[in-house]
């Protein structure tokens, strides 16, 4: 985490430093990331960096902590909106992630940090249990909603639905122009796991 001297920083400064540790973070793998050029492009001194953060890594963990907290919020306030439906994510994700508009800039940094570090676990970086529905997910999660009530049938369906929304995001940011057949496809996808595939025994 940063010192407390950070966190008492001017906000033009301290943005003006989040953004030039982020530019260096998105342009090159994390065994690279250079803090000279970091105080060059945020135009503060070696020894003020120092006085933020204890060193390089310090500053990435502090960053990444900060995008995931981002999205878990996000995917909270889609859970409270839906009244706990763990189903209502990949529809309001994706409406937030590839909007009309255009991508949303954290996604847009989380891909670039994915694709400079093809190592880093993903499901780590969101949880730091065995499950990858993190606590503050599951703790607003309706289990009437669910088949069985249990966390991990939670965490398999939370899973299989990050799939789907990564797969239509993908294609997405692949064609914009395709938006709308992605999102259909994910609707349809989401309905299927929501409500099954298999045939009746009966039939």
């Amino acid at each position: 985490m940063p010192t407390s001297t950070y966190f008492r920083l001017p906000e033009e400064k301290r943005e003006r430093l989040l953004a030039a540790c982020w530019s260096e973070l998105t342009r090159v793998r994390f065994a690279d990331v250079s803090v000279n050029r970091i105080i060059l492009q945020a135009r503060i001194s070696r020894g003020s960096f120092y006085q933020y953060f204890v060193d390089k890594e310090d500053m990435i963990r502090y960053l990444l902590t900060d995008m995931r907290e981002y999205f878990i919020n996000l995917l909270r306030g889609i859970l409270t909106g839906s009244h706990g439906d763990l189903f209502a994510i990949p529809q309001g994700s994706f409406d937030q992630f590839v909007s009309q508009g255009g991508t949303d800039p954290i996604l847009g940094r989380f891909i670039q940090v994915l694709k400079l570090n093809p190592g880093l676990d993903t499901q780590a970086f969101m949880t730091s249990g065995p499950e990858m529905l993190p606590t503050q997910l599951w703790e607003l999660v309706d289990p009437a909603f669910l088949k069985e009530k249990d966390r991990e049938y939670a965490d398999h369906v939370f899973h299989l639905l990050c799939a789907v929304l990564a797969y239509a995001v993908a294609g997405t940011l692949q064609d914009p122009s395709r938006r709308k057949y992605h999102r259909e496809i994910m609707r349809l996808r989401v309905e299927m796991l929501k409500y099954g595939c298999a045939a009746d025994k009966g039939e």
